[in-house]
């Protein structure tokens, strides 16, 4: 009786995908696609976007269009992704003006978008590189919202 019940619940455990000793830092990274992750870095520099339109990107799949937040404009264009490898195609945008600063931040996180070649996760953080040196670092935003 006592294996019985722990041959049942070891099955429903791998039925359900689930493990005992699996916690929510274990759980898988999200997805590069499908997900909006909010810019902290370019160029190894902290993001400069005004606190309540912060830089954004968000890649969706099905119609394989990033889109996002400049910092001042709204952004989107198409990109392609092939494994680790991905190339964002011409950037259109909204053409509101903003201060100086601001303007600026956003001109380099699209000449950075521009510029990359490559992406890697690395510890739930997405890092898109250009070759082997990375250029834009982002945290999911929803775990930012916590």
């Amino acid at each position: 009786m006592k294996s019985s019940l722990c041959l049942l619940v070891a099955v429903c455990l791998c039925a359900f995908n689930l493990s005992p000793l699996r916690s929510a830092e274990d759980a898988p990274a999200p997805g590069i696609e499908g997900n909006e992750w909010s810019l902290q870095e370019i160029h190894g520099q902290p993001s400069h976007a005004r606190e309540k339109s912060r830089q954004t990107l968000k890649l969706e799949t099905a119609k394989k269009q990033a889109l996002g937040n400049g910092g001042v404009n709204r952004f989107f264009g198409g990109y392609e992704r092939t494994g680790d490898k991905l190339k964002f195609g011409p950037l259109a945008s909204t053409m509101m003006g903003g201060p100086e600063k601001d303007m600026n931040a956003e001109t380099a996180y699209h000449a950075a978008l521009a510029d990359v070649t490559n992406w890697r996760m690395t510890d739930g953080t997405l890092e898109l590189l250009k070759d082997k040196t990375v250029v834009l670092r982002f945290t999911a935003a929803k775990a930012e919202k916590k």
